[in-house]
C-alpha cells in the first residue's frame, strides 16, 4: 500500500509539472493569507516531525501576509518545503517557518529553515532541477527529485515569484519563495 501511495504521488507531480511546463494547468487565484495556509500545513508536518524528535517552530501572525494565489498550490509548496526540512534534518533538530512582508517592494516572503544535514555549493545550483537528488544526502532520505522543481514550477511558472536557498553542509538550509502581496 505504501509502495503504491509512493508512486501514486511520484505520477501526480510528473504530471503536474508537466501541465504546468505545456501551460494547460487549471489555476484558481485568489486573495490567500500565507499565515494560515502555513498553519494547516504544520497540522500534517507536526505529527512526521515529532516521530524525530524535531521540534517545529512557527512565529505569530503578521497583520497583511496575503496574496493572490492558487491556495492548493501554495500548499503543496509549504508542504513540499517543510516535509524536506523534517526529513532532512536530524533526530533533536529544528525546523523554523517564518513570513515576513516587503509592503515597498509589495512581497511576502516565506522561508524554511532547517538544521539538517546541509547541500554542497557545487550541487545548490541543480536542486530545482528535474529528477536531481543531492548524491552526498541519498542515503538518508528517499525521494524522487520532484518536489523542488514542482516548487520552483508553482512559484516561478504560475505565480511570478521567486525561489531561493541558502545552505551550508552539516549546518542546516534555507528554502524560501517570495510571491507579490494581494491588492490591499
Amino acid at each position: 500500500q505504501s509502495q503504491a501511495d509512493r508512486l501514486n504521488r511520484m505520477i501526480e507531480d510528473i504530471l503536474n509539472i508537466a501541465r504546468i511546463e505545456s501551460g494547460l494547468i487549471k489555476v484558481e487565484k485568489k486573495p490567500v493569507s500565507l499565515t494560515m495556509l502555513i498553519e494547516e500545513q504544520l497540522q500534517m508536518i507536526r505529527s512526521y516531525a515529532e516521530e524525530k524528535n524535531i521540534e517545529v517552530i512557527a512565529q505569530r501572525p503578521i497583520i497583511y501576509d496575503q496574496v493572490y494565489a492558487d491556495r492548493d498550490m501554495i500548499s503543496q509548496v509549504i508542504v513540499n518545503l517543510l516535509s524536506n526540512a523534517v526529513k532532512y534534518t536530524p533526530c533533536g533538530g529544528s525546523v523554523k517557518v517564518e513570513t515576513a512582508v516587503d509592503e515597498t517592494a509589495g512581497i511576502a516572503q516565506v522561508t524554511v529553515t532547517d538544521t539538517g544535514v546541509g547541500i554542497p555549493k557545487d550541487e545548490i545550483e541543480h536542486i530545482f532541477d528535474k529528477f536531481y537528488r543531492v548524491s552526498a544526502n541519498n542515503n538518508i532520505a528517499k525521494g524522487t527529485g520532484l518536489g523542488l522543481s514542482l516548487v520552483k514550477q508553482i512559484i516561478e511558472k504560475v505565480h511570478d515569484g521567486r525561489v531561493f536557498v541558502i545552505s551550508e553542509p552539516g549546518v542546516g538550509s534555507t528554502f524560501g519563495f517570495e510571491l507579490p502581496l494581494a491588492a490591499s
